[in-house]
């Protein structure tokens, strides 16, 4: 009977450590998921904030030229 347990107890560990190993490398397919996320995330705000200065560069050249051509309102 004791060897049964043992056996038992055996077959019930080798599972446990098969899905641990295959617990660990779904794990390791996550955090590569997640880095590929975050780096495209890293190069999306990285666009974002050249249009942003775009943006404010083309708003200051067209203030000043409504400015010289006398159609900027100077109260604001």
């Amino acid at each position: 009977m004791s060897d049964e347990r043992s056996d038992l107890m055996l077959e019930i560990l080798k599972a446990i450590q098969a899905d641990m190993r295959e617990m660990k490398h779904e794990l390791a397919s996550q955090s590569l998921r997640i880095a590929a996320l975050e780096d495209h995330f890293r190069g999306t705000l990285s666009t974002l904030y050249g249009i942003q200065a775009d943006v404010a560069r083309l708003k200051d050249r067209v203030d000043k030229i409504e400015t010289r051509l006398g159609l900027k309102d100077t109260e604001h």
